[in-house]
Formats: structure tokens, C-alpha cells, sequence
């Protein structure tokens, strides 16, 4: 008898602490597969894998490219290159205002639309652990710090160390990705073999328009954090750019999110056979 009592115990233990490591994954490594949560800070946000679109410079604005070769994370400005931003030569790393951000409206709600475009060579895909959103009333600079964070943990920039009175609207984790907290240990999954060119696009982020206070001279700082730690899938190869769309934008078949959070169903549009698996030649990382 005791036998069994020390088994189910041992069976209960072992299944107590395999769910309380569990991760919650938002699985974009599926084409046009979506997912919606509710954020740390910000209210209810999507993502979606972006289905193969026009590709290039003439269609995208970027404004912030970071790299690092298993964990990287930075944030735009353009002053300088925070920790594993790339150089601000060219305007790809820069500041943007709240203008610059596409408005697009889902199920009668309206989004700010962000597009990021991933690198990855040989294993395609990368943990996307950390976005966090700042507006402010002028240029972030260079001597933001991060918070709460440890080798195994997601980063969380320091609002306060950031110039221009900078107020977080966005929050994807709100703590270290510690193991024991569902709601802190998050992460998105994305897959460079999904997409059909450079400049196309991986993910396209959501964030509610409410979350903003409308001045579109105000300035946007985005913070991201990719890799492992504390991710399942390290980055290997070029830059991570985060970027908008030029001109009026054009959502995919977005539905409305889910009150409760639970993910969306993935979409496959039509027509669309094989994929067409983007190369750039790696660079030279940061040191």
C-alpha cells in the first residue's frame, strides 16, 4: 500500500512541477498561423506569420535591426547602438514617431501594425522572448538599462533609464521567464523557412491603438529580445529587423481575437505551393 501512496505522490510531484515549467507558446512556425493573448501591459494583442508577400526595401521601413549569435536584444534610437543593436548607418536602426505606425482595424477594433523579419541558417527556427513598447516625447538614446532579467530570464527594459519622459503601452512577458510563472514564461516561436524573400516579413504584431495617447509626433521605442536564454530556439545567422509597412496597409484575413486568449486558428492561403527558402550571407556580429 505504501508503495502505491509513494507513487502517486512521486507521479503528482513530477507532473506538479512539468506544468509549472510549462511554456506558453505562441506557434507561428505554421504558414499564416495566428495566435492572441493578453498582454503583461497593453490589453489583448495578435500575431500572425505573414503569408509570402512583395518583398524588399520599397515596401518596408525599417527602423530597428539587432544581432547577436544566441541571445540578442536591443531597442531603436537614433543616437547610437545599445546593446546588440546594428549601426544606425543607412537609417535601418532609428527613431520613429507614432505617424509612422499603420492604423488597422479587427473586428471593429483598431491595431497599430508592426511587421519584423527574421535571419535564421540551418535550424530555421527562433524564440522570440521579449517586445516591450515605449512612447515618450523625444528620442530614447543609449543609456537605457535592463531591469529584471538573469541568464536564464527575459530582459525588461528599464522605462525610467530611457530619455523623453518614456511611458510603456506594451508588454509581452511581465517578469523573469523564470520556470514557475505560465504568464511570464512566454514565448514566440517564428520559422525563417516560411518566408519568400528578403524585406517579406515573419510576423506581423498587433498592438491596440487604445493603448496610445494619439500624438503622432510622439516617439515609439520598441525593445525585443530573441534567442536562448530564455528562448527554446537561438538565433544563428543575420539580423533581426523590425520594420513597417510603406503606404496603405493591407492586413491578411485577420480575425477577430479571442476574449479568453486561446489561440487562433492558423490560416493556409490558396495557390500558394512550395516555398521559396531566403539565403542572405551572415554578418559580421557585434561585439
Amino acid at each position: 500500500m505504501w508503495k502505491r501512496s509513494l507513487l502517486a505522490t512521486a507521479v503528482a510531484l513530477a507532473f506538479a512541477q512539468s506544468s509549472a515549467q510549462a511554456k506558453d507558446v505562441l506557434d507561428l512556425t505554421s504558414l499564416g498561423a495566428q495566435e492572441s493573448r493578453t498582454a503583461s501591459i497593453g490589453g489583448d494583442f495578435i500575431v500572425q506569420q505573414i503569408v509570402p508577400q512583395p518583398t524588399g526595401t520599397g515596401f518596408i521601413d525599417s527602423f530597428l535591426r539587432i544581432q547577436q549569435t544566441g541571445q540578442e536584444r536591443g531597442y531603436n534610437t537614433s543616437l547610437g547602438t545599445p546593446l546588440d543593436d546594428k549601426s544606425p548607418a543607412g537609417g535601418f536602426t532609428r527613431a520613429i514617431t507614432l505617424g509612422e505606425i499603420p492604423i488597422v482595424n479587427i473586428g471593429g477594433v483598431d491595431y497599430r501594425q508592426i511587421l519584423l523579419d527574421i535571419n535564421q541558417n540551418v535550424q530555421e527556427r527562433l524564440s522570440l522572448n521579449q517586445i516591450q513598447i515605449f512612447q515618450g516625447n523625444a528620442d530614447a538614446g543609449t543609456a537605457g538599462t535592463l531591469g529584471e532579467a538573469s541568464a536564464s530570464g527575459d530582459a525588461i527594459l528599464d522605462g525610467s533609464s530611457l530619455a523623453g519622459s518614456a511611458n510603456e503601452v506594451f508588454r509581452l512577458n511581465n517578469a523573469q521567464n523564470n520556470g514557475t510563472d505560465v504568464g511570464a514564461n512566454r514565448e514566440i516561436w517564428l520559422d525563417f523557412s516560411l518566408g519568400s524573400g528578403s524585406g517579406s516579413g515573419d510576423m506581423f504584431l498587433y498592438v491596440r491603438n487604445d493603448q496610445f495617447t494619439q500624438n503622432d509626433s510622439s516617439n515609439i521605442t520598441l525593445f525585443s529580445q530573441f534567442g536562448n536564454p530564455s528562448g527554446t530556439y537561438s538565433s544563428n545567422d543575420g539580423f533581426e529587423e523590425w520594420a513597417v509597412l510603406k503606404g496603405t496597409p493591407t492586413p491578411q484575413a485577420v480575425p477577430e481575437p479571442a476574449t479568453t486568449g486561446v489561440a487562433l486558428s492558423g490560416l493556409i492561403t490558396l495557390g500558394i505551393v512550395g516555398r521559396l527558402r531566403r539565403r542572405r550571407q551572415p554578418e559580421v556580429t557585434k561585439d
